[in-house]
Parts: structure tokens; C-alpha cells; sequence
């Protein structure tokens, strides 16, 4: 990969982290340092002098007029399209050794929701809540057992392949031979009782 790729492989992952959300400053950041590191383009520079004061606004007008002259697909800021990307960058961070099962779980619940839930992402509806139910011992079983689940929906998702969700059911199954046998949740509660 050349130094050139490598920068604009770095501005789009700053690119899709703005376009679910991110701070106006942060892609004006971004702008600055792609073009330190080479990349240029006429409105990449008027992104990249942006001031703070006005970051946001800047970065609504400009952004997108900098991804099309750099050629970045690059999807409409908080549309579902963008969500869906946004969350294979995150699944590939977790395949990269970057973040954690449990950590990607709870940042894609949130993008299910805000793209309204569209079908890429029906896996990942439900893992961060199963993620809560075993460490809470509402459900007898091993936290790995989701993370094998987790990191299945995170190749497929990187992949572009739609997977199977996992269920409740799934997971005690799972569990069955994978964990060792924990007190119920039932009877955690009556004896606080």
C-alpha cells in the first residue's frame, strides 16, 4: 500500500466515524492531517482550515464535497447506509485485536437503532442485552459462548454475508457444556430478600 492509499484509508475511516455522528472538529482534523500526509484536493484544504467555532456547519458543507473529490464512497451522514458501514468498521476493528466482543456488542446496538434497523445489522439486535443478562446471571452461561457468536456476526458483517442471529436459546445451548453450572437468578433475588 502506498503512503497515499494509506492516507486516504485513514481519512475514510474518519469519514464514516463523522458521517454516524462524529464531531464537525474531528473530520476538520482528519482534513488537516490527510493533507499533511499528502492527500489534496479544493475542498479538502477549505475542510481542513475550518475554525472551530464553526466546525459543524463547515463540516456538513464540505465533507461530503471532499470524500466525492477524493473518490470516497463515503455515505450520507446519519442515513442508514452510513450505520451500516460505520458498524463493518467497527466489526473490523474487533477482527484487527482493536476492541473486545463485549465492546463492539455495545457500540453496534446503538447504530441498529439509529439506522432503523435494517437487515445488515439484525444479528447484532439483542447481543449487548445478552451480553448483560449473563454477567447479571439472569442467563446461566459463559460470557465466551456470546463472544463465539460475536465474532461470527463480525465476519459475516465484514464480509457482507448476513448471518443468523443469536438467541436466548441459542446461548443456554451453548452453554450447556461450556459453563460451569452458576446459582439461578431466581434465587439471587429472593435471597436478598
Amino acid at each position: 500500500m502506498t503512503e497515499d492509499s494509506e492516507a486516504l484509508a485513514r481519512f475514510r475511516e474518519e469519514a464514516i466515524e463523522w458521517a454516524v455522528g462524529g464531531r464537525g472538529q474531528e473530520i476538520v482534523d482528519a482534513a488537516a492531517m490527510a493533507l499533511a500526509e499528502g492527500l489534496d484536493s479544493p475542498s479538502l484544504r477549505v475542510l481542513a482550515g475550518a475554525p472551530h467555532s464553526t466546525a459543524d456547519e463547515e463540516a456538513s458543507e464540505l465533507a461530503p464535497l471532499a470524500f466525492r473529490e477524493l473518490g470516497l464512497d463515503v455515505k450520507q451522514r446519519l442515513s442508514p447506509e452510513a450505520f451500516v458501514d460505520g458498524a463493518r468498521q467497527e466489526a473490523q476493528r474487533l477482527l484487527d485485536g482493536v476492541i473486545t466482543e463485549r465492546e463492539l456488542a455495545r457500540r453496534l446496538a446503538p447504530f441498529c437503532v439509529s439506522a432503523g434497523y435494517p437487515r445488515e445489522l439484525s444479528t447484532w439486535i439483542g447481543l449487548d442485552d445478552y451480553y448483560d443478562l449473563i454477567e447479571s446471571g439472569v442467563i446461566n452461561a459463559s460470557p465466551s459462548v456470546l463472544d463465539k457468536d460475536v465474532l461470527a456476526a463480525a465476519e459475516d458483517l465484514v464480509n457482507h454475508r448476513q448471518g443468523r442471529p443469536a438467541t436466548i436459546a441459542s446461548i443456554l445451548q451453548a452453554s450447556a457444556t461450556d459453563s460451569p453450572p452458576r446459582k439461578s437468578w431466581l434465587s439471587r433475588i429472593l435471597r436478598r430478600r
